[in-house]
């Protein structure tokens, strides 16, 4: 039993590492997002003549920021929720439709994650007009931030399961 015990408390220490990595690159992509839409509007303001790679880079940066803070959401619960209905229902009840709506995101994440990965196997050869990246690299967050939010949604369904036992 103990095994299992400092499998767990493993399992926690890489989602504490994990959760303040995200946090750390969507803070590094705002970053990068706010460099480059400021140097883009100087240079032309200033020099009047646009920096081609910036729109790139903001565009890229916005869009990643976009799946990471979502990955985070989803981690801290934040996401957009009504509940009005939840809190008006018998526990039971409630309880059920709160699973069946988890239930009904983890196959929307799947798919998500399913798809991701055919994205990212489609666009082998394509590459981004300015900057020559190949689309695969760009495209490999809609895969991974899916399975994430998935693995996020599955681990706050169990706490969530775990939390009835105890009440």
């Amino acid at each position: 039993m103990p095994a299992r015990g400092h499998a767990a408390a493993g399992g926690v220490i890489v989602l504490l590492i994990l959760d303040r990595a995200l946090k750390h690159v969507l803070w590094l992509l705002v970053a990068i997002l706010t460099t480059s839409v400021f140097l883009q509007v100087l240079i032309r303001f200033v020099f009047k003549y646009p920096l081609p790679w910036t729109e790139e880079v903001s565009r890229i940066a916005f869009v990643y920021s976009i799946f990471v803070g979502a990955t985070i959401a989803v981690r801290e619960k934040t996401h957009l929720n009504i509940d009005v209905i939840l809190v008006l229902l018998p526990k039971g009840m409630a309880r059920a439709i709160t699973v069946f709506g988890a239930l009904l995101v983890g196959i929307f994440l799947g798919f998500v994650t399913w798809e991701g990965v055919v994205l990212v196997r489609a666009t082998g050869v394509q590459m981004t007009p300015v900057m020559q990246i190949p689309f695969r690299y760009l495209y490999l967050v809609v895969p991974a931030s899916g399975a994430l939010m998935l693995l996020y949604l599955v681990l706050g369904l169990v706490d969530y399961l775990c939390q009835k036992g105890e009440s």
